[in-house]
């Protein structure tokens, strides 16, 4: 079981071209990190999934930045750090998944942040653990 996600990030793709668009990095409110819990805790897909100051990062080259409320289909890698509660281990693990966005606020008028994204019709793919050798 585990009991903590940290180091959070996300690879993004297009959904309908299999493109690369770039990385997120956002912060997760308790109420998304127990739903990350129960998906790799119990198996429970959530429905939707909020992320706050998402920032859009290592884009590829032709990457142009998403309208403010528009959704978008996509598919990424979830990586992120769980805390196994008994060992405090921490164990890498990937979600691959599929999901539909809607960015919402930005900052500054900085196109690569959102003040949150917000995921839905998530469909999840394939999880992988890995083993940390260090």
């Amino acid at each position: 079981m585990y009991n903590l996600v940290t180091n959070l990030n996300i690879e993004i793709h297009d959904a309908n071209t299999g493109n690369f668009l770039g990385y997120a990095t956002f912060d997760l409110p308790q109420a998304e990190e127990k739903k990350l819990l129960n998906l790799i805790n119990y198996g429970e897909t959530p429905q939707t999934l909020t992320l706050l100051n998402t920032n859009i990062t290592k884009t590829a080259k032709d990457y142009v930045p998403p309208e403010l409320i528009k959704k978008y289909s996509r598919t990424g890698i979830l990586r992120a750090s769980f805390r196994d509660k008994d060992s405090g281990i921490l164990m890498p693990i990937e979600i691959h998944l599929a999901f539909d966005v809607r960015g919402k606020g930005r900052q500054y008028a900085n196109l690569y942040h959102f003040d949150s994204a917000e995921y839905s019709n998530i469909k999840v793919d394939a999880v992988k653990y890995h083993t940390n050798l260090n």
